[in-house]
């Protein structure tokens, strides 16, 4: 599971504030903050959007994900 600390390595090492990442995400910095010290957690596409935002590669859990549904797809 990806924690606040997480979410803060992920920010810090793509090199985006908390405000920036703020506005990319259109809510408050506030809202950052408490996302990282654990306070509340980003609903799903808040999270998917963070991930692109930094530059992670999520090829590999939609290729997963994928992966799943085509063998309950097929039962």
């Amino acid at each position: 599971m990806i924690n606040g600390d997480d979410l803060k390595a992920m920010r810090t090492q793509a090199g985006i504030t908390q405000a920036q990442m703020a506005s990319k995400l259109g809510c408050d910095r506030k809202t950052i903050i408490n996302y990282e010290l654990g306070v509340g957690e980003p609903k799903m596409g808040q999270l998917f959007k963070w991930l692109v935002i930094c530059r992670v590669d999520i090829k590999p859990l939609t290729s997963q994900i994928t992966k799943i549904r085509e063998k309950i797809d097929s039962e």
